[in-house]
């Protein structure tokens, strides 16, 4: 089922769809917020960040167009995480009764929020993958690799400022900016402006 067409949807669906304009760095919920809503990024780009007891900062997600935010607030009373646009953006919001309610009714939907989940969580089993690597240049590797193992393609053009991508994998942005200059000149890579060409038969 697809939640970013309310015109396609079924009518109980389509009479609680909410379009939401968000701004770049708005705040969409809060960490420990009640979850109320569930959200669809129609455009745009949505990042979900947790903060630990330590008051370390850790991206859960970065969710595009057609992907669902605070899926994990459907089956928990507050949100996980706190959504922040990193962009304009444009979401549509369901309220969470009335999505769980519909439920029994269409089992497309069923489908279509599991599917989101097993995403979600493929993405947090990457992510933790890569902090258990230690050397830079390897995480960065494994991080293009990941990038690119699902299309036909080496190549890599980043819609996100590399200050953005350093966060997420842990690192500052003069350490991610070094290891990338040692995947350049082990030839592993090739960069022009945010693209990178990985040639899959180096090694670093």
């Amino acid at each position: 089922m697809d939640l970013t067409n309310i015109d396609a949807l079924p009518s109980d669906l389509r009479a609680v769809a909410v379009v939401q304009q968000a701004i770049a760095g708005q705040v969409i919920f809060q960490q420990g917020e009640a979850a109320a809503s569930f959200f669809i990024v129609r455009n745009g780009r949505v990042k979900l960040e947790r903060y630990t007891d330590e008051g370390r900062m850790v991206t859960l997600q970065v969710a595009r167009p057609g992907e669902g935010v605070g899926v994990v607030g459907l089956i928990s009373d507050t949100y996980s995480s706190a959504a922040i646009a990193e962009v304009s953006s444009q979401l549509i919001r369901y309220p969470k009764t009335a999505l769980m309610n519909a439920l029994p009714r269409h089992p497309a939907l069923a489908e279509t929020l599991l599917t989101m989940l097993s995403q979600i969580i493929h993405s947090l089993e990457i992510r933790l993958e890569l902090r258990d690597i230690r050397a830079s240049h390897q995480r960065v590797l494994r991080y293009l690799r990941y990038q690119v193992q699902d299309s036909d393609q080496n190549i890599i053009t980043f819609d996100r400022p590399l200050k953005e991508i350093a966060t997420d994998l842990g690192f500052t942005p003069e350490t991610l900016s070094r290891a990338l200059t040692r995947l350049e000149q082990a030839g592993v890579i090739s960069r022009q402006d945010r693209q990178i060409a990985l040639h899959p038969s180096s090694t670093a």
